[in-house]
């Protein structure tokens, strides 16, 4: 007998096989070691990458060495590096510009970030259109090659016009957005095929890009002080390229179709998945992009401010009109409290980051402070409030965590005013220490509140279409995010809170403390919408969820398969109905296997 066989050890390793197949782990047992390796950190250093390895070397026999090694690519390096480069230099680079104002700032961001909202008809796109013979790889390394071309642009001309700088991180976004979401699409379906590693292969691809997130936050500060923001983005054309190669070799296992036709197009899968997932897609790409191309044309604040509105309200009506009526619900209320959540970060990022030139009385932050420091807080307190989460509130209801995270979110939120007022600064506390404990709070509650939303979307999403849902959640997410940003450009311009970075513009901060306390009211009003919108339950509850009409979602479910249109076909209706009521195999008039002697019941898996 081998090491590998089930049940059977050797010293120093457990055999596990809780996923389905063997795998070998160093047990870390520091009751077995000698008293010079016990509290040696370079042996526990060695033993913790034995492991390590040994459990990349079972994930890839499960999943393919080739598809973890494009997840590293287009996830850990892509994502997780140059995105969260490029995200933390995008501020700086329209400072450094000079001239560009708090409100403005956030609508050129708004504008930046768009592909993000597209993600939905991207999915669509992928699946009904084929170039060269494949879904995915073609597209990605299109949008590649762009975004390499437009980010090396931007990073070596010193006098680009806004409108270019627009387009050219637009262009990055957009590839960026793609490879993500047909990456995610090729992992799932790993998972379909052998769904023993979702939890190895998820571990794989957020830890890879949590770490990756963290070594761009840990160097991003450095990088801006010392080559500036402008230089950042040409050097991300470096992640970019290394991780498009394993896409010329097609290690993700891209299936070819079919024939030899150089464009190929396929809409079967419409008619199977339903055609009204599409149409939604379609009408949140029309908005995002509408309200893209407002901003760089027509910039007019309050016209923007009401079209960004308006587009908000058409896609929470378009959910109802074809969605499950439950998902519907929860994404209008988490597209609600997203609008409601006014987002003022350009104007919070002069207020710190000015120096004594622009605002004698403020902070005076430094680029490393505001980026590594203030990040590297984020990123380890938001770990902490997902353990946290998971170890106190996991039993609460839904409705009881949305409520008491967003009070005390809004309670932690008022404190910023201290900060605005310089009261800080009277009692002898100094701005550094005050941010990053307010920051920390802050981010700990946030993963309260965005925890059981992305848990009750996973119960309510209708089997065999959670990518295509989640793309979509997604984007109604990313389009409420550039909606906050418009209506706190709104409230700025309101208010009167117009920094831009010019020198003695200490007034342009006198009533921002007035605007954070507005902005930290809003966020609480959506909760007299919980009982209406959030089902009563728990996230560990058994069994469909309250409001969920099972029997009719099952019906529809079937009508696609056999590809049978609503209201029509009324006889092959009138089969499916029975069918619900007398379920294949079941002798005439049992209701349920139990029923018939000697027939045990499996536990479907």
């Amino acid at each position: 007998m081998t090491n590998e066989t089930i049940g059977e050890t050797v010293p120093g390793q457990t055999s596990d096989t809780k996923a389905g197949y063997p795998r070998e782990t160093t047990e870390l047992n520091t009751t077995e070691q000698p008293a010079h390796l016990k509290y040696n950190p370079f042996f526990w250093g060695y033993k913790g990458a034995g492991r390590f390895t040994s459990w990349i070397n079972h994930l890839s026999k499960e999943v393919t060495a080739g598809l973890l090694l494009s997840i590293f690519a287009i996830q850990h390096m892509q994502k997780g590096l140059a995105q969260s480069y490029i995200s933390n230099s995008v501020s700086f680079y329209f400072r450094d510009r000079g001239g560009v104002s708090a409100s403005e700032l956030q609508i050129y961001m708004s504008v930046i970030f768009t592909p993000w909202s597209l993600k939905g008809l991207m999915g669509v796109g992928s699946d009904v259109f084929a170039f060269m013979g494949y879904h995915k790889i073609p597209f990605m390394l299109i949008t590649a090659t762009a975004a390499i071309f437009a980010l090396f642009f931007i990073g070596t001309t010193p006098n680009m016009t806004i409108l270019g700088a627009l387009l050219c991180l637009f262009t990055a976004q957009f590839h960026i957005a793609l490879n993500d979401l047909l990456i995610e699409a090729k992992y799932s379906e790993k998972i379909q095929e052998n769904p023993a590693v979702n939890a190895d292969l998820v571990s794989y691809v957020w830890g890879g890009m949590m770490f990756m997130s963290l070594v761009a936050v840990g160097t991003i500060g450095v990088m801006i002080s010392y080559l500036g923001a402008r230089s950042v983005f040409g050097l991300v054309t470096i992640p970019i390229f290394l991780g498009s190669i394993p896409l010329l070799f097609n290690l993700m296992g891209d299936r070819k179709v079919e024939g030899n036709q150089c464009c190929y197009m396929d809409t079967s899968i419409l008619s199977r998945r339903g055609w009204e997932y599409t149409y939604l897609a379609t009408a949140m790409t029309i908005l995002s992009l509408a309200l893209a191309n407002s901003s760089i044309f027509y910039e007019n604040i309050k016209f923007n401010f009401l079209l960004a509105m308006l587009c908000g309200i058409l896609t929470i009506l378009g959910f109802f009109r074809w969605t499950p009526p439950m998902i519907a619900k929860v994404n209008a209320y988490t597209l609600i409290q997203t609008l409601f959540s006014c987002s003022i970060e350009g104007a919070t990022f002069y207020f710190f980051t000015d120096g004594p030139d622009e605002y004698p009385e403020g902070p005076h932050f430094s680029d490393w402070f505001y980026t590594t420091a203030v990040g590297m807080v984020s990123a380890v307190t938001a770990i902490v409030g997902i353990i946290l989460f998971n170890m106190y509130l996991k039993d609460m209801k839904y409705r009881t965590i949305f409520l008491w995270s967003t009070l005390v979110y809004s309670a932690f939120s008022l404190v910023n005013i201290v900060v605005y007022l310089r009261l800080n600064k009277r009692v002898g506390i100094s701005d550094q220490f005050f941010v990053l404990g307010s920051q920390a709070l802050q981010t700990v509650i946030k993963e309260f509140n965005y925890m059981p939303a992305v848990m009750i979307m996973s119960r309510l999403c209708p089997r065999g279409l959670e990518a295509t849902m989640f793309a979509l959640l997604a984007s109604s997410s990313n389009l409420g995010s550039n909606i906050s940003n418009y209506s706190g450009a709104f409230l700025l311009d309101l208010m009167g809170v117009k920094p831009s970075g010019r020198k003695n513009e200490s007034e342009e901060f006198e009533n921002l403390w007035l605007v954070a306390l507005i902005v930290s009211i809003l966020p609480a009003l959506p909760l007299v919408l919980l009982p209406y919108l959030i089902p009563d339950a728990r996230p560990n509850d058994l069994g469909p969820l309250p409001g969920v009409e099972v029997e009719e979602e099952n019906r529809r479910e079937r009508e696609r398969k056999y590809g049978v249109e609503r209201n029509e076909f009324d006889d092959t209706k009138a089969l499916l109905e029975e069918e619900d009521e007398e379920p294949a195999g079941l002798i005439a008039g049992s209701s349920d296997l139990g029923d018939i002697p000697g027939v045990e019941i499996e536990e479907d898996i």
